[in-house]
């Protein structure tokens, strides 16, 4: 009987300090920051290139305009996820809440699991553009606000996330290839002499 009741008083201490962490860290921080040796406007292009998301959002499956024009203040999409592999598609509403071109973008991504927003901001250097993220995290209910944060706490799962995604956007945007900025040849004006 006495190991019982240690078992029960075990069990609820554990429950009682794990909602206690929800609780006292009710949203994870987390951001990284990297240096491209492209332009601003470069990078910007690469960053906002839809057809390029897969190479340097881990789990990226797609996206759908939900609402608004494409890339405007308000627009909102349907954004799938598949956190890995054999788990079922994770879907968020991704909204655009402000934009500032070539200098940054405050997105926010609403699920039944959790709310994110994320600021990513760009920076002309000489060396080319910093890019820097900061994000933010918070669980849908006490429950999951406090395995976020648990989780952030034993294996800083979101920073080392972020990481990965923001490292691999740094060599997409140094090995870009793309002339985002190219004139159309229709638009070219033949300047050659008239003879």
């Amino acid at each position: 009987m006495k190991f019982l009741k240690g078992l029960l008083s075990l069990i609820l201490i554990l429950v009682v300090l794990f909602i206690l962490v929800g609780v006292l860290r009710p949203e994870v921080e987390y951001g990284h920051t990297i240096q491209t040796n492209k332009s601003v406007k470069e990078a910007w292009a690469v960053t906002q290139d839809a057809s390029k998301y897969k190479q340097w959002l881990k789990g990226f499956k797609s996206m759908e305009l939900l609402s608004g024009e494409e890339g405007a203040v308000g627009s909102t999409y349907k954004v799938v996820v598949e956190p890995g592999e054999g788990q079922p598609d994770f879907e968020m509403i991704e909204t655009v809440t402000s934009i500032k071109e070539f200098e940054e973008v405050d997105l926010h991504f609403d699920s039944d699991m959790m709310d994110f927003d994320q600021k990513i901001q760009f920076t002309e250097t000489s060396a080319g553009t910093e890019i820097k993220t900061i994000s933010k995290v918070k669980g849908s209910g006490l429950i999951m606000k406090s395995m976020f944060a648990l989780m952030e706490m034993f294996t800083n799962s979101f920073q080392k996330q972020e990481e990965e995604n923001i490292e691999a956007l740094k060599t997409l945007v140094n090995n870009n290839t793309t002339d985002y900025y190219a004139v159309p040849a229709s638009e070219k004006v033949d300047i050659s002499p008239v003879r």
